[in-house]
């Protein structure tokens, strides 16, 4: 909701509860962390503002968007806004829900056309969609956008926050060709985003830069902020050593440290899929002498990874999937703890390890260097894919632990809270009312049409496949490999059988005997 610039709206840092202003001020606030400052005309109203937030992961999901989507939205809500969101578990009313063909443990959706028009017809301040891969959230914003041209109306602010580096998946995945295949259909798919939207929001400035830059305006400015992380500093703190699950992971940590012959105990929290480069961790291991792995979180490289840390000899315990009080004490019996994975948005259990006061290395990327630089020593950084680097940081930062050296410990006063994180995002919301535009670009106007064609028949496609995988027990590949060894074994059986003449003659031969008796 926007309004003249003779009024303002400030949000109270301790309980982000929004409220009206008594006073004119014709100067902008001291200090950004205390009030929504006046954005060229126009601010929030007193009353208010009215939210439309999309995203495909939400709790309970269990990754890093899911996690950070929920604290907005109950941040959000906290603050007094009125929030309406628009996920895959509503039901067919609103959308038509399936797994992910990629990842089993989060689910997509295709908008029902009918529920599209009902908020259309609703009367939203902001529409803030998650990306990527949320095709019905890019629907929703072509069709708000066009309203809106439609309307001449200054309403809604249109954001998009990206939570992933897919940029960054196809440069270490794919080589040659394949890459240059990905990144035309990338910008293919999502060419269209700044044309229909005000402001892209990523975890840092330094993420997804080749995207972000796509926010350029004619006159050089670039629409983009940062959708802050925060963490929870009462939940993930070096108290939680002294819970029951802390002093049970304690003891556990003692026993297992004995069991194999170890002095230190790395940790690391995630997902364990490909990307993550767990891989690089434990193969690792092999240089450090007097160190053991526990690796918490699941994934698809799990059974890999077991056989990887199997095959070269190395300590390395799998404590799986871990919530509430048991993860929040999982980090406090951690003398050290390491994320390899190079692809990261931001790292929210790097945030939580800092919050528990345990000391981190890390992957030198532009992501980790602008998010966790402040709070950490530069040399617990090591050069990306340099495994002596990795080495070199890890044993510098456990010497230090060994030490007690005070130097070196995590600076908490680097870490936002939630209540700032969601305090940030409304100023963000403020500057999007700045950057929007009511005209759609020649270009636009020519390639949406298309656009249109190519995100519908992605999205058909997708839940085609995510329809046959579920068919097949989540692989294609392996359902067809295990019909296909099924096949092979019921064949080899059916030929070491003995053929009927063979059975036959066998039969006659062993009642000769009995008649000759």
């Amino acid at each position: 909701m926007c309004q003249p610039k003779n009024a303002t709206a400030t949000v109270s840092s301790s309980s982000l509860q929004m409220q009206p202003t008594n006073t004119l001020s014709n100067s902008p606030s001291s200090s950004r962390s205390s009030s929504i400052e006046e954005k060229v005309g126009w601010v929030p109203a007193p009353k208010p503002l009215k939210i439309l937030l999309c995203s495909e992961n939400v709790p309970p999901q269990v990754n890093g968007i899911a996690r950070r989507i929920g604290m907005y939205e109950e941040g959000l809500t906290h603050a007094g806004c009125i929030v309406d969101s628009l996920h895959p578990d509503q039901g067919l009313d609103k959308v038509l829900s399936h797994v992910n063909p990629w990842n089993f443990t989060s689910r997509m959706m295709i908008i029902n056309p009918l529920h599209l028009f009902r908020l259309l017809n609703s009367s939203y301040d902001v529409v803030h969609v998650v990306m990527p891969a949320n095709l019905s959230s890019m629907w929703i914003l072509a069709a708000f956008k066009v309203l809106r041209c439609i309307k001449r109306e200054a309403k809604p602010a249109l954001v998009v926050s990206w939570h992933c580096n897919i940029v960054d998946y196809m440069k270490h995945f794919t080589v040659g060709p394949l890459q240059f295949i990905g990144h035309f259909f990338f910008y293919l798919l999502f060419g269209m985003l700044p044309l229909i939207s005000d402001r892209i929001l990523t975890p840092t400035r330094k993420s997804e830069p080749h995207l972000v830059n796509m926010w350029r305006r004619s006159n050089g400015k670039v629409c983009a902020g940062v959708c802050f992380t925060g963490v929870n500093k009462t939940e993930f703190s070096p108290d939680a050593k002294y819970s029951s699950w802390g002093q049970t992971w304690a003891s556990s940590k003692a026993n297992y440290l004995s069991k194999v012959g170890k002095k230190h105990l790395i940790v690391c929290v995630g997902r364990l899929s490909p990307e993550k480069s767990v891989d690089e961790l434990i193969e690792a291991l092999t240089n450090l002498n007097d160190c053991a792995l526990w690796l918490v979180g699941d994934g698809p490289q799990r059974p890999e990874l077991e056989r990887q840390a199997r095959d070269l000899g190395v300590p390395v315990k799998f404590l799986g999937y871990q919530s509430g009080e048991a993860l929040h004490a999982v980090y406090t019996v951690a003398d050290l703890f390491v994320c390899p994975s190079l692809t990261e948005t931001f790292g929210q259990t790097v945030n939580e390890a800092l919050a528990s006061q345990v000391r981190v290395a890390l992957p030198n990327v532009p992501v980790f260097a602008e998010a966790y630089g402040d709070a950490l020593p530069r040399d617990a950084f090591w050069e990306p894919r340099s495994r002596p680097a990795m080495i070199a940081a890890i044993k510098k930062q456990l010497h230090r632990h060994s030490r007690n050296d005070p130097y070196g410990t995590p600076n908490l006063a680097s870490l936002k809270t939630w209540d700032e994180a969601v305090h940030a995002l409304l100023d963000e919301y403020m500057e999007a009312f700045e950057d929007r535009q009511h005209t759609f670009t020649l270009l636009a106007a020519l390639y949406f049409p298309l656009w249109c064609v190519i995100t519908t028949s992605i999205a058909v496609s997708f839940f085609v496949f995510s329809q046959l995988r579920s068919l097949c027990g989540g692989s294609v590949r392996l359902f067809f490999k295990k019909s296909a060894e099924d096949v092979l074994i019921k064949v080899q059986s059916f030929q070491r059988l003995p053929s009927f003449d063979v059975q036959h003659q066998t039969e006659k031969s062993s009642k000769s005997p009995e008649k000759q008796t």
